[in-house]
């Protein structure tokens, strides 16, 4: 390069060195209007250098990611217990609703209980509820739930009682099949732990036809039980050498029992004994 140019440059740079570090009105007036001109320039390359920045720093630090993404698992884990909670408590709302609906609308005075304890190796036989004697209880009252009969009471305590469930050989119950004049003595039968056990109406006609799925209500014989309540439905008919028998189906789900109804019956009071109007005495003339 020529000195000449060498030396235009020079002056040039100082030039402009001088104009934006003199401190007079002329030198601000064309700092301003330099500023002026540049200032697009200014602003393309500062968003170019933050969006390569933000490129360069979103993987700055991989530990970082990894605790956010901890954090938001626990959060999505926190949201789905709270939801499975808020499904627990609606549907244990709406069951104790249809208890009390079903309370409401039943013709009989109850007394709702709740069941405390069961025992395995007497599943299908009783179950213990946290009412007794104090709570206005008496032993052989019936026992039932909004989808039919369940039992009847046994012993008694202060605030427990047993429950004597309908599927126990020694739950007799005095029963009819809903659309015939059949009616028998029903009661449960023996199964293992792990078996539904079922029903049996015995003492029916040998040549009755019965349909699969006919109700099985109580007919209120014997004084324990009312009549019309729904006990299940027939299985299949079956000829003994003496009697026919049905095989019954509970109306109840005997395995998932959380609250039950104990039936106060009303006792049959003896019709007293006409009082003999006294003749009054004639006196003699």
């Amino acid at each position: 390069m020529k000195k000449l140019n060498i030396l235009a440059l020079l002056l040039f740079t100082a030039a402009v060195v001088s104009v934006f570090t003199m401190d007079t009105p002329v030198t601000r007036d064309i700092q301003s209007r330099t500023m002026t001109v540049l200032s697009p320039f200014i602003h393309s390359s500062a968003a170019v250098e933050q969006s390569v920045g933000g490129v360069v720093a979103s993987p700055e630090d991989p530990r970082e990611m990894g605790r956010d993404n901890e954090r938001l698992q626990i959060e999505v884990e926190r949201l789905r217990i709270i939801s499975q909670k808020y499904a627990q408590t609606l549907e244990e709302n709406n069951r104790l609703r249809g208890l009390i609906d079903f309370k409401q609308a039943a013709p009989f005075k109850m007394t709702a209980a709740r069941v405390i304890k069961r025992v395995s190796s007497t599943w299908w036989n009783s179950m213990i509820i946290d009412k007794g004697l104090l709570d206005g209880l008496a032993t052989d009252s019936p026992v039932i739930s909004a989808t039919g009969l369940i039992g009847k009471t046994g012993k008694m305590a202060d605030h427990m009682a047993e429950i004597v469930l309908l599927t126990d050989e020694m739950c007799r119950v005095s029963s009819k099949i809903e659309g015939t004049l059949e009616q028998g003595i029903l009661a449960g039968e023996r199964a293992g732990l792990d078996m539904r056990p079922d029903l049996r109406l015995r003492f029916l006609n040998k040549n009755v036809l019965i349909n699969p799925g006919a109700n099985v209500i109580s007919t209120g014989e014997g004084g324990v039980f009312p009549a019309g309540l729904l006990i299940g439905r027939v299985k299949r008919f079956e000829n003994r050498d003496l009697s026919g028998e049905a095989i019954v189906e509970p109306a109840v789900d005997f395995s998932s029992l959380e609250y039950v109804f104990v039936v106060e019956m009303q006792p049959v009071l003896e019709p007293e004994p006409d009082k003999e109007t006294p003749v009054p005495a004639v006196s003699g003339k």
